[in-house]
């Protein structure tokens, strides 16, 4: 297999049903549909952790939380973990990130540390210009066109562009400047900034710019392309034409029953009626109808700009003639739940809204086209499948360096994913039957681990008695626990026992012994 291109399109916070591809009745997304269909589509992808930083952190570095851990959101990613990204690089890659990245904490201050490191992506920082770049290499990008935050709160290389083209733009990003809707649904409105300064179009023109410069500096050295959207992660706005493009359209509501609160954990009953901040929660949950529909009218109107700025890039990968010689995957960090199951946002709500992502495999003659697999995959396998088919070993350490030979021949791999490869190619079927989700809320003292198997879907809460089981086959909205129903005992049991063979499976086998004792 030749050595390709690749580039990650990556969302923030994008359901993996919302898309067209994936059924969506509401929302045009033509440009990733296309991806769709000139590749590999699975239907059953899911997060490793639903938040952010720990998401990203996973993707990066090919651990689970437990192993890199970043448990939650604010925990800045230790510099020292080997990440996929610069591995890439020490091969020959040339490494480049445009948009978001949030592998350090925005809301770190100058004064909680004296580690640079840990203030890299500070919003403080940069709003205050003591930071005005990210270092050469930086988690392995060589380069790095940085933005940070959403809506009206972004920052970074974006806000320093932003301010040069438009005096007035910062004040463009508001709610305050753009229209609320009538229901006046929180941190939803029509966003006033027009679509050519927006953050989306910046992002997708430094991957463009990218594009340009590498085919005419080194056209023969094989490249990586992080193109990361902050969108469309909350707060909900759009710029014209798309904040109006789905004023119309006929919204379902969430994916929700009556009485079903009362068959969850109790904090979900007080998330709803309090609304109790957690790791990822930024608004009210108890929300009217009608205010559910305007959020989810802007977010429609956020991934179809989205959408857009993928078929830009896109344009140009077919211009530069790059199209036969680059793997495109398109993916996001978590979902979203919208209202379903009288959740909003994200936090330690399991179900398929927060869970499961978007993730398309597409190379022309090398990636199997117009497929849809409902097999399993986890953010776990993207940097072994990266890097399997670049043909670069999986780091085993800080500087890359592998021990020759071994002292443990048998010991366990470095990294738990599986590289996905052969199923992408039409090899095999499945690489996986069974897939872990963990969440620290240390907000509400809890820790959930998730065991996601074929047909089933237990969560437990360590130290709880409370816990979910659904049965997929039977209940694939998800709307009726079984976690007390005598009928599921015994599957609860197996189900116990698969989860804790799962977890011990995935604990961290870094570092590596180097002699015998």
């Amino acid at each position: 297999m030749p050595r390709p291109n690749i580039l990650v399109f990556i969302t923030d916070q994008q359901r993996a049903d919302a898309l067209g591809c994936a059924g969506n009745p509401v929302v045009q997304t033509p440009n990733i549909d296309a991806l769709a269909a000139r590749g590999t589509r699975f239907a059953r992808a899911y997060v490793a952790n639903p938040l952010c930083q720990p998401a990203r952190a996973t993707l990066l570095t090919g651990l689970t939380p437990r192993g890199h851990r970043v448990r939650t959101n604010g925990i800045p990613l230790d510099p020292t973990i080997p990440t996929f990204v610069d591995a890439l690089r020490r091969s020959g890659y040339r490494t480049h990130a445009a948009g978001k990245l949030h592998y350090r904490n925005y809301e770190a201050l100058p004064e909680q540390t004296a580690c640079l490191d840990h203030l890299l992506e500070s919003r403080a920082m940069w709003m205050s210009e003591r930071i005005g770049a990210l270092p050469p290499n930086y988690e392995g990008f060589e380069t790095a066109d940085f933005t940070g935050g959403h809506g009206f709160g972004t920052y970074g290389h974006y806000r320093q562009w932003l301010r040069e083209q438009n005096p007035d733009g910062e004040r463009l990003l508001t709610m305050a400047a753009g229209e609320q809707p009538a229901s006046g649904a929180e941190q939803t409105w029509k966003m006033a900034l027009p679509a050519e300064l927006h953050y989306n179009r910046w992002v997708a023109d430094r991957s463009i710019a990218f594009l340009a410069r590498q085919r005419q500096i080194d056209p023969d050295r094989p490249f990586f392309l992080w193109c990361s959207f902050p969108d469309p992660h909350h707060p909900f706005a759009a710029p014209k034409p798309w904040s109006d493009m789905y004023d119309d359209a006929d919204i379902p509501l969430p994916n929700r029953r009556a009485g079903e609160l009362d068959d969850l954990p109790p904090f979900y009953r007080e998330m709803y009626e309090t609304g109790r901040p957690t790791s990822g929660r930024a608004n009210a949950t108890k929300l009217r109808d009608d205010q559910y529909r305007d959020i989810v009218r802007q977010t429609c109107g956020m991934v179809s700009m989205v959408d857009d700025e993928v078929g830009r890039v896109m344009a140009v990968i077919d211009r530069l003639c790059l199209r036969d010689d680059t793997l495109v995957i398109f993916m996001s960090d978590h979902g979203e739940m919208l209202g379903d199951h009288w959740m909003l946002n994200k936090g330690p709500f399991h179900f398929d809204g927060l869970l499961n992502i978007p993730f398309i495999w597409s190379w022309p003659g090398h990636v199997r086209e117009g497929v849809m697999t409902d097999t399993l995959a986890s953010h776990l396998d993207l940097a072994p499948t990266l890097l399997d088919i670049a043909g670069v070993p999986l780091p085993e350490t800080p500087m890359g360096e592998i021990p020759d030979p071994p002292e443990a021949p048998s010991q366990f791999p470095p990294w738990p994913g599986f590289s996905l490869r052969p199923l992408l190619s039409g090899e095999q079927h499945a690489v996986r039957d069974r897939l872990l989700v963990e969440n620290d809320e240390d907000y509400l003292g809890l820790r959930l681990r998730t065991l996601i198997t074929g047909r089933y879907q237990l969560t437990a809460y360590p130290g709880q008695r409370d816990g979910e089981l659904f049965d997929r086959e039977t209940d694939p909205r998800q709307q009726h626990n079984r976690w007390c129903d005598p009928d599921y005992a015994e599957i609860k049991q197996t189900l116990l026992g698969e989860l804790l063979n799962e977890i011990v499976r995935t604990d961290p086998t870094m570092p590596r012994r180097s002699t015998h004792a």
